[in-house]
């Protein structure tokens, strides 16, 4: 099955299901990132609470869909989030009306290394000491 249209299917089965809000959850690191887990989200009619549902695609189409959330993390994220030490976060997607509105919580974990040399420390001189 071609590309556009393995999205296109994920698209039509959340909108089948009335998901109304998606939230992701990534991690990238060691040269790797991924979606760990994807949560849908119904509106219960009665309460208005959002319910988290399971929404089943087929391998295929659900591949794809991962690697379409993938894709809109790398193109929004202004950190390479998968190389070194990484990034996680959260994304939430907003899909009760059109066009779907999509917010990304972003962490992205720096290390800085410095090396400090050719330091004198005199033991001669009181000012160390007093």
């Amino acid at each position: 099955m071609e590309t556009k249209l393995k999205r296109n299917l994920a698209v039509q089965v959340i909108k089948d299901h009335n998901i109304s809000k998606i939230e992701v959850r990534y991690h990238g690191g060691g040269d790797d990132g991924c979606i760990e887990e994807t949560h849908y989200y119904v509106t219960d009619p009665g309460s208005g609470d959002q319910v988290d549902i399971d929404v089943k695609m087929n391998n295929e189409v659900e591949s794809e869909w991962d690697d379409l959330l993938y894709d809109i993390l790398n193109n929004n994220i202004e950190w390479d989030w998968i190389n070194n030490d990484g990034g996680e976060g959260h994304m939430y997607i907003n899909c009760e009306k059109d066009p779907w509105k999509i917010n990304i919580d972003h962490s992205q974990n720096v290390r800085e290394d410095h090396s400090y040399s050719d330091i004198d420390f005199n033991t001669d001189n009181k000012q160390n000491f007093f």
